[in-house]
């Protein structure tokens, strides 16, 4: 009978994770925590493998990689996939980790880009109307002509350098910083959230069937 480890590694694995180049970087990653050629890994050489992978990663796949998962969520991963209880982890159980670790990551992709491409210009412009509806601009527009009037001249000719083509887009460009810095990350955390439950149950029934 397959285990939770064993099923939760064969649901978990996508494109990115079952191509030559993520299977590169494992190999690779392995190697350099393995330094006394041992063949096999501890926790603590596990997490630097898992850091090594997702920031060669991101060299790729850009900031949706760039999240890797907290360090008692790995050591339990390990506990899971350590199936000789030999305290360590050998290639093929370290490359089994590193699929499961990294398989939100194609998520975070599809959900960072969709967010850029798609999300962020129509909720910006959305939010840009919204508040314009309490009369912003004219508020905007008054505080325009007062700075006109009484600030001084040397501040005013440094703010006449700025283009007025920046200063058009620079409400929009702050809602989208806003949704960068907040609703992304809230977004990557629910991701994580629900890959690592799926984790943590894994590691459940492998501490079931040591039981038995």
């Amino acid at each position: 009978e397959e285990s939770g480890f064993a099923h939760l590694k064969k649901i978990s694995g996508n494109f990115l994770t079952k191509s030559k180049t993520f299977k590169g970087i494992c190999k690779w990653a392995f190697t350099v925590c393995d330094g006394n050629e041992t063949g096999s890994i501890n926790k603590t050489e596990l997490y630097a493998g898992m850091l090594l992978v997702h920031l060669t990663c991101a060299k790729y796949a850009g900031p949706a990689a760039c999240y890797p998962p907290k360090r008692a969520e790995v050591e339990r991963l390990f506990d899971a996939a350590d199936d000789d209880n030999s305290g360590s982890l050998d290639q093929e159980e370290f490359n089994s980790v590193m699929i499961i670790l990294c398989s939100n990551i194609t998520s975070r992709i599809l959900t960072y880009y969709a967010i850029l491409i798609i999300a962020v210009p129509y909720l910006a412009s959305w939010a840009l109307g919204f508040i314009n509806w309490f009369g912003t601009d004219d508020a905007i527009l008054k505080f325009d002509a007062t700075f006109d009037q009484h600030a001084p001249a040397a501040l005013r000719a440094v703010v006449d350098i700025v283009p007025d083509s920046l200063w058009a887009t620079l409400p929009e460009s702050i809602i989208s910083l806003a949704f960068f810095f907040l609703v992304i990350p809230k977004l990557m955390d629910v991701i994580d959230d629900v890959s690592f439950k799926a984790a943590a149950d894994a590691v459940v029934v492998k501490e079931e069937e040591k039981e038995d």
